[in-house]
C-alpha cells in the first residue's frame, strides 16, 4: 500500500479478505508467519506465555456467552487462545474451541508448539491458574516442555522461617526483591489416561502482603529446576506482557473488531451444560433451606412443649409430636425429592435440543486479519526497539514516534537501482532526529521493494528551522 494516495474502500478490504479466506489457509498463514518469527528471534522464545483472550460479540446473532474478565459479566464472545514470547511479542494464535478450557486448549496446541520451535529445543511454557490441570501437567512435561504456572486452590503453608529475601535482576536490568521460600511438591494425576500417575514439581512460594494485615503466601509451580528462584518470579508475574499486547492491540490495531459479518451453525451434537441441572440445583437448595427450616421450627416447638412455665403442667401426647413431626417430614420428603429429580437431569446435553440457532462467528478471516496484526506490531515493536541510544524518551514515547512515522507523508523517488523513500519532518525537532537515525538504520538492510529490484532507501526531510 506503499505510495497510494487514498485507503481502499471497507468493500474492497471485506471483498479482498473473503477472497483469501475462501481458501481456506489462515491458521497455515499463522503458522509459517511463527516458524518465520521463530527464526528471526529464537532467543524470544525460551518462554513462551499462553493465554486465552475473550472476544465480545455485540451482533444480533445467537453466538454463546462467556465470561468477560475485563467486563466482570458474561457476554456472547468467542474465544481464543494467543502465544506471545518472552517479550510479549505474539507468536501464533488459534480460535479456541465453545467451552473448552485453558488446560483443553494448552493440551490441543502442544503439537503446533514443538512445529514451531522444532525438535529438541527447550521452552518452558508459562500460564495462569485457568490451566490448573496435574494431568496437563504430565502431557506437557511428556511431550518435552517445560511448565511455569501459579498453584490453584489451598496448599500448605510454609513456615516463617523458611522464606530468605532475594534481590535479582530481571531481563530489562530492572531489579526486584522478593521474600521466597522453596520446596518440592507432587501432584496426582486424578483422570484420564495418565490417571494414577504422579507430577513432581518445583515449587516457589512468595509471603507479600496482605490486605488488612498480616501476609499471605502465594506459590508458582514448575519443573525448572535450574532456575534461581527470582527468575521464576518475575518470569512468570512478566505474563502481564501478553496483556499488554492485548491492550494496545485493541487500542491501536482494533484487535476485537468484527472484521467478518458471516457466521456459520454451531455443532448440534456438541455437548454443552444444561441450563436446566443449575434449575434443578436451585429447587434442591430451596428445598434444603424449607426443610431445615421445618426442622427448627419443629424443634423449638417441642422444646418449649416440654419446657412449660412453672406452675403449667402439660401432658405431651403422641397426637401432639405427630402434628409437630408431620410439616417436617413433609419438608424433607420434599428435599429428598427435589434430590432425586435433579440427580435425573443430566449436567450436559446437545446444543441442538436448547438452542438449535446457535452460531459461531466466521473464523477464517478473523486470522487473517489477526496475522496482519501480529506482524505489524512485530514490525512496529523492532523498529521501536532500535531508537534505543537515538531518543532519550524512547522508553516512554518510542511506540508513539513508531506510529507517528509510519502514517506521515514523504515523497516516492524511483531512480536506477534504487527506491528513494522522502519522508517529511514530524512534529518535533527531536523525533525528526530520532527518524533520522532509524532510517540510517533501515539503509544499512539494504532491502529490496517487493516484486522489484529496487533497493530501498530512507531519509527524512530537515525539520523547519533547523539545518
Amino acid at each position: 500500500m506503499l505510495g497510494l494516495d487514498r485507503a481502499p474502500e471497507v468493500k474492497t478490504i471485506r471483498r479482498k479478505l473473503a477472497e483469501l479466506a475462501a481458501a481456506g489457509k489462515a491458521a497455515d498463514l499463522i503458522m509459517a508467519l511463527a516458524r518465520r518469527h521463530a527464526a528471526a528471534r529464537p532467543q524470544t522464545l525460551g518462554f513462551l506465555y499462553i493465554d486465552g483472550h475473550t472476544r465480545a460479540y455485540h451482533g444480533t446473532r445467537a453466538v454463546q456467552k462467556m465470561h468477560i474478565a475485563r467486563l466482570k459479566f458474561p457476554a456472547p464472545a468467542t474465544e481464543e487462545t494467543w502465544v506471545t514470547s518472552q517479550d510479549g511479542e505474539p507468536v501464533f494464535m488459534v480460535i479456541a474451541e465453545p467451552s473448552d478450557s485453558l488446560a483443553g486448549e494448552l493440551r490441543r496446541l502442544l503439537p503446533q508448539l514443538r512445529q514451531v520451535m522444532g525438535q529438541g529445543r527447550r521452552v518452558t511454557v508459562c500460564f495462569d491458574r485457568g490451566g490448573w490441570s496435574p494431568a496437563l501437567f504430565a502431557d506437557i512435561t511428556a511431550a518435552g516442555f517445560d511448565l511455569l504456572t501459579w498453584r490453584k486452590g489451598p496448599a500448605p503453608g510454609i513456615g516463617a522461617e523458611a522464606f530468605t529475601t532475594i534481590t535479582c535482576a530481571d531481563d530489562r536490568g530492572r531489579a526486584h526483591e522478593y521474600d521466597l521460600a522453596g520446596t518440592t511438591i507432587t501432584l496426582a494425576v486424578s483422570d484420564g489416561p495418565r490417571k494414577g500417575q504422579t507430577v513432581p514439581l518445583r515449587q516457589v512460594t512468595r509471603r507479600v502482603p496482605a490486605r488488612g494485615g498480616g501476609t499471605r503466601q502465594i506459590h508458582a509451580l514448575t519443573s525448572r529446576t535450574d532456575l534461581a528462584a527470582g527468575e521464576v518470579c518475575w518470569r512468570l508475574t512478566s505474563r502481564w506482557r501478553e496483556e499488554n499486547y492485548f491492550r494496545y492491540a485493541r487500542t491501536w490495531f482494533a484487535l476485537d473488531a468484527l472484521d467478518s459479518h458471516a457466521a456459520t451453525p454451531g455443532d448440534p451434537s456438541r455437548k454443552v451444560p444444561n441450563p436446566a441441572k443449575k434449575a434443578a440445583a436451585a429447587q434442591v437448595r430451596h428445598a434444603g433451606i424449607l426443610a431445615a427450616a421445618a426442622q427448627a421450627q419443629r424443634d423449638a416447638s417441642l422444646a418449649a412443649l416440654r419446657n412449660p412455665p412453672p406452675g403449667e403442667p402439660v401432658t405431651i401426647t403422641n397426637q401432639m409430636i405427630n402434628a409437630l413431626d408431620t410439616p417436617a417430614e413433609a419438608a424433607w420428603a420434599g428435599f429428598q425429592t427435589a434430590q432425586d429429580a435433579g440427580a435425573t437431569v443430566p449436567a450436559r446435553i446437545r446444543l441442538g435440543e436448547i438452542a438449535p440457532d446457535m452460531v459461531r462467528l466466521e473464523a477464517e478471516v478473523k486470522q487473517i486479519t489477526h496475522a496482519i496484526r501480529m506482524a505489524a506490531y512485530n514490525a512496529e515493536t523492532t523498529l521501536a526497539r532500535t531508537l534505543n541510544g537515538h531518543y532519550a524518551r524512547a522508553r516512554d514515547e518510542a511506540y508513539a514516534l513508531i506510529r507517528e512515522a509510519l502514517t506521515t507523508s514523504g515523497d516516492i523517488i524511483p531512480s536506477h537501482g534504487e527506491l528513494l523513500i522522502r519522508l517529511d519532518p514530524l512534529t518535533a525537532p527531536r523525533r525528526t532526529q530520532a527518524l533520522a537515525a532509524l532510517c540510517d538504520q533501515l539503509n544499512q538492510a539494504q532491502a529490496c521493494y517487493p516484486g522489484t529490484d529496487l533497493v530501498l532507501r530512507y531519509e527524512v526531510k530537515p525539520h523547519p528551522g533547523i539545518a
